[in-house]
Order: C-alpha cells, then sequence, then structure tokens
C-alpha cells in the first residue's frame, strides 16, 4: 500500500483517501501540509516520494518484476536515443501543476525540448509507469490521465505480474491493451513486448515447479 504522509506530526492517524492515492496513514508534525519549497529541500528515506497538493505520497518500492522490466525498457530506450533524437531518464521528478509532483518510472523527452537542469516543468514525450504487485490499475489510470492532462502525448502502462500492457495517448486517453507492441508517433518509438518481458523472473508454483 502507498502511505500518504503529510509532513505534520509527531501523532498517527487515518486520511480520506485522496484523488490517485491510496488511503493510508499520516504523520503528523505540525497541522499543516508541506510546502512546495519544504518538498524540495526534502530528503526521503527509500523511493522518492510524490507531492500532490500537499500531500507527501510515498512510492511502492521496487520489486524484481518492476525492476526487471524498468531496467530492460531503459536499455531499449537509450539505444534509441541518438537516431531518434530523444532523452531517458529514469524516476525523474516532474512538476505537473504548480503543486502536484509526479514521478515516472521512466520519461522521455525529445532532445530539443529544454528541460531545464533539476525538475522538468515541460512535458515528457512518454511517460511510463510499471506496475508493482501492489499497485491498483484505477489509481494508476488516474495518473496517467493526469499525465495527458499536463500534455504528455503518449503514456505507457506496463503490468509484469500479467505480462499485460496499455498504451494512452491524446488522441485515445481512454487507451488500448497492446497484444505485440508498445509504440507511440513522432516519432516513432516501437518497444516488442517480448523483449519487455524478457527478463522476468520464471513464475513457480506451490510445489516449486516452473510453470
Amino acid at each position: 500500500m502507498q502511505h500518504v504522509t503529510s509532513y505534520t506530526g509527531l501523532s498517527s492517524t487515518t486520511t480520506n483517501e485522496l484523488p490517485g492515492l491510496h488511503t493510508g496513514n499520516v504523520d503528523a508534525m505540525t497541522n499543516l501540509p508541506m510546502s512546495v519549497e519544504e518538498y524540495l529541500r526534502t530528503s526521503f528515506e527509500g523511493a522518492d516520494c510524490e507531492y500532490l497538493d500537499g500531500q507527501i505520497v510515498e512510492r511502492n518500492m521496487g520489486e524484481l518484476p518492476h525492476a526487471c522490466v524498468q531496467g530492460v525498457m531503459i536499455v531499449l530506450l537509450k539505444a534509441l536515443q541518438s537516431t531518434l533524437r530523444i532523452s531517458v531518464f529514469p524516476e525523474l521528478c516532474v512538476q505537473v501543476t504548480p503543486t502536484r509532483f509526479r514521478i515516472p518510472d521512466v520519461a522521455v523527452w525529445r532532445s530539443e525540448s529544454d528541460i531545464g537542469m533539476r525538475i522538468p516543468k515541460v512535458p515528457p514525450f512518454l511517460a511510463i509507469e510499471i506496475l508493482s504487485s501492489e499497485d491498483r490499475f484505477t489509481r494508476m489510470e488516474v495518473k496517467i490521465r493526469e499525465y495527458l492532462a499536463f500534455g504528455v502525448k503518449w503514456a505507457w502502462l506496463v503490468d509484469p505480474d500479467e505480462r499485460t500492457a496499455f498504451v494512452f495517448s491524446a488522441a485515445n486517453p481512454a487507451g488500448l491493451q497492446v497484444e505485440d507492441l508498445l509504440r507511440t508517433e513522432d516519432p516513432t518509438i516501437e518497444i516488442p513486448l517480448a523483449e519487455v518481458f524478457a527478463e522476468l523472473p520464471t513464475p513457480f508454483d506451490a510445489s516449486g515447479a516452473a510453470s
């Protein structure tokens, strides 16, 4: 489960579920949420946290299937950098509104985009999210919609456990499950799903035999 942590206290309580978030524990230090300035100055234990309108949202720690798919995606996309004139970054914090910061698992910009020196405020061409075992598909769809509203042209959502993938775009915000190929246009990026899932560990059944 994701935990929603407000920069607010010494006590622990529960918050109502926020749009796009899992309900979680809130650790209070004051009665005020964390400001954008405080968020940008704060180092977090474990995975970097996202910031949504004053709330700090812990991201699920990467598990082996997530890490395998993320690693393959980065290698395959970086191999296309020079020919397609793209720039590829894993887990780079992106400011999607003045009070919301998201961290895609992988983000791709066209090389001519000026993304600054620290936290980009311009939308990536492609944002990729990879589900961990505790992520909810419907919650991740909220994040995808937020990317598209920000101006992201393409978004890929990959589920390593189910070995499925979905492509979202400005032209098709509802998304489409793809059978064999993750794709974008202008520039054309094509990543075969067989390669995306090639390094996933072999699942085992209860007897310990490979399934």
